[in-house]
């Protein structure tokens, strides 16, 4: 009987002693709890860390993103799509493979395709496809290269190229047009579309800038025809002067920060600048200065012999019949001298450019505001926001230390007929609270730096609690030994409260006694304190 009672030793003698001690629902429904949580663990470990996903294909159109789904779905190879349904992700390790089988495939066909078509040329191709498949690459190629710039997401590239005529009376001339879809939040500028229209304008024979249109997804027209370059020139002084008048307002601001504090003024500035093209070509001569250019001098001599002179006949030829020259007979003699000398003054000729956008007139406005106090009879202790203020206007002298500072900022000239006026005003005083936009700045960074752990964090603690509450206590109370029955006397409990009291024979005084005669010195040092304290309080009496 003694052997019955005690209870098992071991480990496995314990748990088996615990489970056959429940019932058969409870050994399954422990079982399959146990199971369970064990199997959760993993679960969640794996639910918590992503998998390791890599981007396919990014900013696909919806033709291609049908087709590579397609594919994808025949090779049971798993896959993820973006919101947008733009972006395909597949597992890390096959990402290089199957952009090469995609490629293989023509895959994706975004843009359009560009020369690789003619990889895949069969046999009995008629001309008329050739064409159409050399529109179709240009496109393709076109749209590849100008999505290549940062703002822009996808491009689409149409070409009209006319049939060659055999006049020149009848051609027609080519013409493009560009729809560009842009990234969230990002703009062309002016020169940025000028350059897309070069581009297409010089990659398409007999195409010209003119003859390209530039239109973004919301359908506005973004190049500039030949009609509207005076527009065009608008736009850009327009910036120049916004521009000007900004940075101004930055050198003002900036400075009146640092002296009376932030929110506590205003700075407004306009500008009138002078954008027109003044070229000068001045020709300057000096008359009292003067360089020989050219000269040229000639001299001619021309000497003549007598010839046979005399009465033509028989006597002038006769000899010795006296002389019948009737000339001298001496030589003649001719000089003649030409001299030219040309003069050229000295000359002087200067070309001046004057710079545009130079400034012309400023006009400069800036509100300060005053200073706050407690007002009279306002308690001192009280919180500062919630006391009553009053306002005090600045001093003139402090006011004029401010128009000479924002005179020196923004370059004041008298002779130009710059204005600048300084007044004290008070401000609307509203309180300044957070703003939920910087509570979702914060949120959205710490979403940034963190994100990625809160996911698997959660499911740890998910699987910590299970671990912890589920199967910690199913294996406790299988582990647990059973409790050691307490003995029975043979002749049994009392039936009875009365039957209970009857046995007891001691009374409290005898109890005290017997405790006492077992430990005198306790006893003893127990009634010394008690006749301390009665004497104590008796003094405290009297």
């Amino acid at each position: 009987m003694a052997e019955d009672t005690q209870g098992p030793k071991t480990l496995p003698e314990t748990i088996l002693h615990n489970f056959q001690a429940l019932s058969m629902p409870q050994r399954v429904g422990l079982v399959v709890l146990l199971a369970l949580g064990i199997a959760v663990i993993p679960v969640l470990g794996l639910m918590g860390k992503d998998p390791d996903m890599g981007v396919l294909f990014a900013d696909l159109e919806r033709e291609d993103v049908q087709a590579i789904v397609a594919k994808l779905d025949s090779q049971n190879i798993p896959y993820e799509l973006s919101e947008r349904g733009d972006t395909i992700k597949v597992p890390s390790e096959h990402v290089h493979e199957l952009r090469l089988q995609m490629a293989s495939d023509g895959l994706p066909e975004t843009g359009g395709v560009g020369f690789e078509i003619f990889d895949r040329v069969g046999l009995g191709v008629t001309q008329f496809v050739q064409k159409m498949n050399y529109r179709r690459a240009l496109q393709g190629e076109l749209a590849r290269t100008i999505s290549q710039i940062r703002e822009v997401e996808r491009t689409r590239v149409h070409l009209v190229l006319p049939e060659r005529r055999l006049f020149t009376s009848d051609k027609q001339p080519a013409q493009a047009a560009v729809v560009l879809t842009l990234r969230r939040g990002a703009a062309l500028s002016q020169g940025q579309v000028q350059g897309v229209t070069h581009l297409v304008s010089s990659s398409v024979e007999g195409l010209t800038p003119s003859d390209v249109t530039v239109v973004d997804s919301h359908g506005q027209v973004l190049s500039k025809t030949a009609g509207q370059k005076d527009s065009q020139l608008t736009s850009t002084q327009v910036d120049m002067q916004r521009n000007v008048e900004h940075d101004l307002e930055q050198r003002v601001q900036t400075m009146l920060d640092k002296v009376l504090g932030r929110n506590k003024s205003v700075v407004r500035v306009s500008s009138e600048l002078d954008f027109r093209q003044v070229e000068v070509t001045e020709e300057t001569y000096d008359p009292e200065s003067q360089v020989v250019r050219s000269e040229n001098r000639s001299q001619e001599k021309v000497i003549e012999d007598s010839g046979p002179s005399g009465v033509p006949g028989v006597r002038s030829n006769v000899p010795n019949d006296g002389d019948v020259t009737g000339g001298s007979g001496r030589p003649k003699e001719a000089k003649r001298k030409n001299e030219v000398l040309n003069y050229e003054m000295n000359r002087k000729v200067s070309k001046i450019v004057e710079p545009t956008g130079s400034i012309q007139r400023l006009s400069v406005a800036v509100l300060v505001d005053g200073t706050y106090v407690p007002a009279e009879g306002a308690d001192a202790e009280a919180n500062a926001d919630e006391a009553e203020l009053t306002y005090v206007p600045r001093s003139e002298e402090e006011m004029s230390k401010l128009v000479d500072i924002v005179k020196k900022a923004v370059g004041f000239s008298e002779s130009r007929g710059d204005e600048i006026e300084v007044v004290n005003t008070p401000f609307e005083a509203t309180p300044l609270t957070e703003g939920d936009e910087h509570v979702s700045t914060v949120v959205h960074s710490f979403l940034a730096t963190w994100g990625g752990l809160i996911k698997p964090a959660v499911f740890l603690v998910l699987g910590l609690l299970v671990l912890l509450l589920v199967v910690r206590p199913m294996v406790t109370s299988l582990i647990t030994p059973p409790s050691e029955p307490v003995p029975v006397p043979q002749d049994g409990l009392p039936a009875t409260v009365a039957e209970y009291e009857a046995e007891i024979t001691e009374t409290p005084e005898e109890h005290a006694i017997k405790l006492a005669s077992d430990n005198p010195t306790t006893a003893a040092h127990v009634i010394r304190t008690w006749i301390k304290g009665e004497q104590e309080e008796k003094a405290e009496k009297a």
